[in-house]
């Protein structure tokens, strides 16, 4: 009950009271005297009325006043005082109590009462420090996994058994990218990848299925290596090949199938490279076999009539000289084809110039004792072989010093963004036969994916490279250029340089969860929420004001997902005012070729899919949405919770409930005010404190926000 009525229950009760108690004593009076004395009395009533009356009007003003003192002074100030003691305990240490306009007892109280708060916020200065040790050894083993799951080569994706995402690596994100960006003129736009998801919104959901029933048969069976391969192809065209294993919880002391792991692995570039293959082995036959033809027709001509005039004859060897080179054409074109397949399916590393001639000279210099003097650019980056360069040049530098005794080698390497790499191996003053280098190339040192012996030549004409002796007579040569391609600029640095290209994203408080219960019954602390915030052209969304910048963040088991937001400008297609931009300082020329509402909030609306929406002032920001449902059909029915009426539900008596009184009152830095995205992280924090407050007054569930939100005075503000 709020301390407005009870001031008016209060002081209507005493004036009821004080009123009933002197009609009942007149009544008394009068029954007490006969006739005479009653006719006499009411002769002189209306002398003696005036005074009584007027006097119980002042008495009545007089306790009026006495109450409201006592309300405003004593009552109210309690009141505040409660509240503030529950933000202190609860969610903000900081937090002082500031009672104006009270009586010296509740200052006095409330001078008590900071001086616990400090006393608390020593204490917690202590345990605070006890959990950073305990955080620091938390925060290297999230380090370690971070780092752990960002190297490695294929995509992981971790979920518990209701398909809920508990955990996935950047490679796994860079897959779903650009299946979660089409716009709405492609086909409808599937999930995104993100904590607390459902993996059935990005893969299909029937091999997921079949694959966890078939690994609880193997479980039940007591199988113990259990892994179920598919290959699943994406919207965007790119073919992945999954790999399912389960992982193990212990209950009531037998081990069930708690959640999977996926490894997706893109397949796509390898189906690609074995069609071109299978078509070139194809065209190759194809094509030979005419020319093939000819070859044995003329031939069997020649053979079978010796005795052929000479124009004949010539026709006959210039068709097999033709058909010869025409074949040998296609062999050197299928070479090539092959050498771009070899290519694209070997593990070449990208890795530094100068560390790979480091690694060379010291093998050299330890294995042949031959000085080695290394130039590379820094910075220049290679794409090879790493180990059978190593290889190669070490055994070269054998060769050279158990035939020709050389003393130093000079390698230099120069690259180029066009011109590509080129690497100088010289022996300056000593001259080497060039069949020695011709061995070396030749002679076998690693072999290919199918275990296939390959040289050092083929190695380099599968990188489509050259090996080109420099020669200084027609048979000798002091130096050999090795020269590649330029880098492929489409594939990845194999080594991330940066933190923040390496995040791990992952929620293990998801395991705990049983089946979902109904929506409206589950615990705040449980909700998965998006929280987000518009800046518009006006504040009259009825009358054709249009969104221009939408903001939100996801926050999931109490976490506020940083890398999960969404931070658009839009096009609203009309006029900007002045005094709009002076709010949020957003330009009408920062709008202009940003995309449309109607193309921002398809990806919004997947966005914020099985989540409660969260917003400050939410009546707000709804109409805008609203307003566009039926020009887009895009319609919002996601639980709505606003961070206003839940201030007004936990603090009633508090002056203000504005996003800035309440970010201080709570604690929560400001950051990137009037940006959509920067006050929808502030009302997100907000709300994660709001939430103990909410428990500490019985609210526990999402029905329970609903119905306490749906009676307070602020929900009737509409726009």
């Amino acid at each position: 009950m709020k301390p407005s009525f009870k001031y008016w229950i209060f002081l209507g009760a005493i004036y009821f009271a004080i009123i009933s108690i002197i009609v009942a004593s007149l009544i008394g009076s009068w029954a007490s005297l006969n006739e005479s004395q009653q006719i006499a009395l009411s002769d002189m009533l209306s002398k003696l009325t005036p005074f009584p009356l007027l006097g119980a009007i002042t008495v009545f003003f007089i306790i009026g006043a006495l109450i409201n003192l006592l309300f405003n002074d004593y009552i109210v100030p309690i009141l505040k005082l409660a509240e503030s003691a529950r933000i202190i305990s609860s969610v903000n240490p900081k937090h002082r109590a500031q009672i104006k306009n009270s009586s010296k007892e509740i200052q006095y109280l409330a001078d008590i009462i900071n001086q616990s708060a400090d006393a608390f916020s020593e204490l917690q200065k202590d345990v605070a420090g006890k959990i950073a040790v305990a955080q620091a050894t938390l925060d290297e083993e999230r380090t370690r996994l971070a780092a752990l799951m960002s190297e490695l080569p294929h995509g992981v994706i971790v979920c518990n058994t209701d398909g809920q995402v508990l955990l996935y690596n950047q490679q796994a994100q860079e897959l779903f990218k650009e299946d979660s960006t089409q716009t709405a003129s492609d086909t409808p736009t599937r999930g995104i990848l993100g904590l607390g998801r459902s993996i059935f919104s990005i893969l299909e959901r029937d091999p997921i299925v079949h694959g966890l029933e078939m690994l609880h048969k193997c479980h039940t069976s007591g199988r113990t290596k259990m892994v179920n391969n598919s290959m699943i192809t994406l919207r965007t065209g790119l073919c992945l090949r999954v790999n399912m294993a389960p992982f193990f919880t212990e209950q009531d002391g037998t081990q069930i199938i708690s959640g999977f792991v996926l490894t997706l692995e893109d397949m796509t570039r390898q189906i690609e490279s074995d069609s071109r293959r299978d078509m070139l082995i194809q065209s190759l036959i194809d094509e030979q076999q005419k020319d093939l033809d000819d070859i044995r027709d003329s031939i069997t001509n020649i053979l079978g009539r010796p005795k052929l005039d000479p124009e004949e004859l010539y026709n006959y060897r210039k068709k097999i000289d033709h058909a010869s080179q025409s074949l040998h054409a296609k062999a050197n074109e299928a070479r090539m084809n092959y050498a771009h397949h070899l290519r694209a399916l070997s593990q070449n590393e990208n890795v530094l110039a100068h560390n790979l001639l480091e690694i060379i000279s010291k093998n050299i210099t330890e294995r042949f004792s031959i000085k080695v003097t290394p130039l590379a650019p820094k910075g220049a980056w290679l794409q090879l072989d790493s180990y059978s360069m190593v290889q190669a040049i070490s055994h070269l530098a054998g060769l050279l010093q158990s035939h020709s005794h050389v003393p130093e080698l000079i390698m230099t390497l120069t690259s180029g963004e066009e011109s590509g790499t080129e690497l100088v191996i010289a022996w300056p003053g000593i001259e080497v036969q060039l069949e020695l280098l011709e061995t070396w190339q030749l002679t076998p040192l690693i072999t290919d994916t199918n275990g296939n012996l390959l040289n050092f030549k083929d190695t380099i004409n599968n990188l489509s490279g050259r090996i080109i002796p420099t020669a200084e007579t027609e048979d000798s040569c002091s130096s050999v250029t090795i020269s590649l391609p330029p880098i492929d600029k489409n594939q990845r640095l194999a080594i991330q340089t940066e933190v923040e290209h390496r995040p791990v994203s992952y929620e293990f408080d998801l395991f705990k969860r049983d089946e979902w219960q109904e929506f409206s019954q589950i615990s705040l602390r449980k909700l998965t929420y998006v929280v987000f915030d518009t800046e518009t052209t006006g504040l009259n969304p009825s009358r054709g004001d249009e969104i221009i910048q939408l903001g939100a963040i996801r926050i999931v088991n109490g976490q506020l997902l940083y890398h999960e937001v969404i931070d658009q400008l839009i096009d609203p297609k009309r006029f900007v005012p002045h005094e709009s931009v002076a709010i949020h300082g957003i330009q009408p020329a920062l709008l202009l070729g940003q995309p449309t509402i109607d193309k921002v909030l398809p990806h919004f609306q997947t966005f914020v899919e099985n989540s409660v929406l969260v917003a400050h002032n939410a009546a707000f920001d709804m109409r805008f949405l609203q307003l566009q449902e039926e020009k887009t059909g895009i319609v919002f029915e996601n639980p709505v919770l606003d961070t206003l009426l839940l201030s007004s539900i936990v603090h009633p008596n508090q002056d203000s409930h504005s996003l800035d009184v309440l970010a201080e009152r709570l604690n929560v830095t400001i950051v990137g005010r009037h940006t959509a995205l920067g006050d929808a992280i502030v009302t997100g924090e907000i709300l994660l404190k709001l939430v103990p407050l909410l428990e500490a007054q019985g609210i526990y569930t999402l029905a329970e926000a609903l119905t306490a939100t749906s009676q307070s005075p602020f929900a009737k503000v509409s726009y």
